[in-house]
């Protein structure tokens, strides 16, 4: 440990082939930052007391364990050598065994022994920093002495195998000998009146190794409070005192007082320090909630004056900040409740248009054309327009009634916060008869036939390309895209998706329309043509492909289904200014 830091990499900076290595040593970084809290956090600094929390989250790998992982592996004969090394943990030690050795000997091997009770999320966390996984069965949170447990076990085969090496974090001295060396030198530096030190138990690493320095080299008075679990309650990484007190390393002469602290206090405890600034996870929420249990008892005994170290005539304690919240999001809600987190506004729309967008899929007239037609169309696939209000090559399918319709986009009640009733007109009459009720000529699958003296109307492109309007039959039988099926719908709001009473609308009506229509099932045809959405907004044709490509993924296959960005008007516009479509008049004699 050196003995100053003030001319320790000032800048913190890491260069050079060992960077990495210089990176991790705690040697070669400033101390850790050392926060006081603020009164929000603190009710006992009304009676002199001030509390600091002490950021072991701000090390390299961002955990507590990563001090005891390290002096673990370099004190290690065999961890450099060994093929694998195993640890029975779930969690931050070998996550920071896993990095630590591959930031210093570019190590791979690294097998985490997890109990099949942890959560997926938490083992996604193991895997994303390339550690392997071994699951084993029965208790969770085993006995470090057990013969028959998981650390016999490795221990057994690490004795065995001279490939394996097993660090066993829980009787390994390395461990609490790496927060003696390092840990509470940087607290006796920044802060040399401290009087109390508080800290979660897991291993019992940290808080023996650093309370034992501090008693020994500031204060022999100084007061070490251990917390655990409450047994049947545990909060990820403390264990509780029974699960702890078989420990062998030297804690009976270091721990003055235990706590034990409920697992819903804890995170609690965490979030609110999170909320303001100090970001941590549910073990220091535990320190903190314990320590101020402890505090509390210590002022209604009348024994704060005996804790204070100064002349100031406060009484400074610290707890450790162990470690992060981010994986245990599920645990927050589970042990809170949606009560304690602020409400989610319009969470109707988590029901709906969950599917991505893609800007591009969303085609420029230009693109359109070369979706249908390929860069070298032929001459009569110029002719891409039908505009007659009578019967053509194209199809019209059945729409769904104004009344399905309005059961199928009605929200749950309050799902729309307080977006203002009425924001959405409602369908109007004319909407309910837009709908064509005749049978549909043909199957939205297939291509249109055209009658022989117009054999071109069927378009090269239909083989290929399948077009499917989703503009009212009104609009529809004004001109559309040869060979284009209709599937209408209502007139959407304009610019919807500002609205998001609009957006649950229009993704209930059109999913309830394309399952009517029978557009939402895979078919193998479907594998090989393009699909590409005409619409009258240019908004509905984005959310029309975001749900068919969506469909298609769900499947496993890959549809592809594009929109005419702008709607029907920027792309017949487009197409009469170059030409295509001019003066034809498909199905007419």
């Amino acid at each position: 440990m050196a003995a100053t830091y003030q001319n320790l990499n000032p800048l913190n900076v890491f260069t050079g082939p060992d960077s990495l290595s210089k990176y991790f040593d705690p040697e070669q970084n400033p101390p850790l930052p050392l926060v006081e809290l603020p009164e929000a956090l603190n009710p006992f600094r009304k009676n002199g007391v001030r509390i600091y929390a002490k950021m072991l989250t701000a090390l390299p790998a961002q955990n507590v364990k990563s001090l005891p992982a390290l002096e673990m592996l370099k004190t290690s004969p065999k961890a450099r050598t060994a093929k694998r090394i195993v640890e029975a943990s779930s969690g931050s030690t070998v996550l920071s065994m896993g990095v630590i050795g591959r930031a210093l000997w570019g190590h791979e091997g690294v097998e985490a022994w997890v109990t099949n009770k942890k959560t997926r999320e938490s083992l996604r966390v193991l895997r994303f920093f390339g550690v392997g996984i071994s699951l084993y069965g029965g208790l969770a949170q085993q006995e470090p002495s057990d013969p028959k447990g998981i650390m016999a076990r490795l221990r057994s085969k690490a004795r065995d195998d001279g490939d394996v090496c097993y660090l066993g974090q829980y009787d390994n001295d390395a461990n609490w000998q790496s927060h003696f060396s390092h840990t509470a030198p940087q607290l006796a530096l920044q802060l040399p009146h401290l009087s109390v030190l508080c800290s979660t138990i897991g291993t019992g690493g940290c808080i023996t190794g650093t309370g034992r320095y501090l008693k020994s080299h500031l204060s022999p008075s100084i007061k070490v409070v251990g917390v655990c679990n409450v047994f049947g309650d545990p909060t990820p990484g403390p264990r509780h005192f029974p699960g702890f007190e078989s420990s062998p390393f030297p804690w009976r002469e270091t721990i003055d007082k235990f706590v034990s602290v409920k697992s819903e206090d804890a995170f609690r405890m965490s979030m609110k320090l999170s909320r303001h600034g100090i970001i941590c996870g549910p073990s220091s929420g535990e320190a903190l909630y314990g320590l101020l249990e402890w505090l509390g008892n210590e002022r209604d005994d009348e024994r704060l004056e005996e804790l204070k170290r100064d002349e100031s005539g406060e009484v400074h304690c610290v707890f450790l900040c162990a470690d992060l919240p981010y994986q245990y999001m599920e645990l927050y809600y589970a042990k809170l409740g949606e009560g304690e987190f602020p409400g989610i506004r319009n969470q109707c729309l988590l029901e709906v248009d969950q599917d991505p967008y893609d800007e591009r899929w969303f085609l420029t007239p230009e693109q359109t054309v070369e979706v249908l037609i390929g860069e070298e169309g032929k001459v009569h696939d110029r002719e891409m327009l039908c505009m007659v209000p009578s019967s053509c090559a194209c199809t019209t399918l059945p729409g769904l009634s104004t009344t399905t319709i309005r059961q199928q986009q009605q929200p749950a009640e309050g799902m729309f916060g307080d977006c203002s009733p009425g924001a959405v007109s409602d369908i109007s009459e004319s909407g309910s008869t837009i709908f064509s009720t005749a049978s549909p000529s043909s199957s939205v699958y297939s291509v249109a036939t055209a009658s022989s003296a117009d054999s071109h109307a069927v378009s090269s492109w239909a083989l290929k390309v399948k077009v499917i309007d989703i503009r009212p039959r009104s609009e529809f039988v004004k001109s559309h895209l040869r060979n284009a099926v209709n599937i209408p719908l209502p007139v959407a709001k304009e610019d919807f998706y500002g609205d998001p009473e609009a957006v649950y609308q229009r993704w209930k009506e059109m999913n309830a329309a394309f399952k009517e229509a029978g557009v939402l099932g895979h078919r193998e045809e479907d594998d090989e043509r393009q699909t590409v959405v005409v619409c009258l907004d240019g908004d509905s044709g984005k959310m029309a492909a975001s749900m068919l490509r969506g469909v298609s993924k769900k499947v496993g296959k890959k549809r592809e289904v594009f929109c005419a960005d702008g709607g029907w008007g920027v792309l017949e516009g487009w197409l009469r200014r170059r030409g295509y479509g001019d003066d034809v008049w498909v199905g007419v004699d």
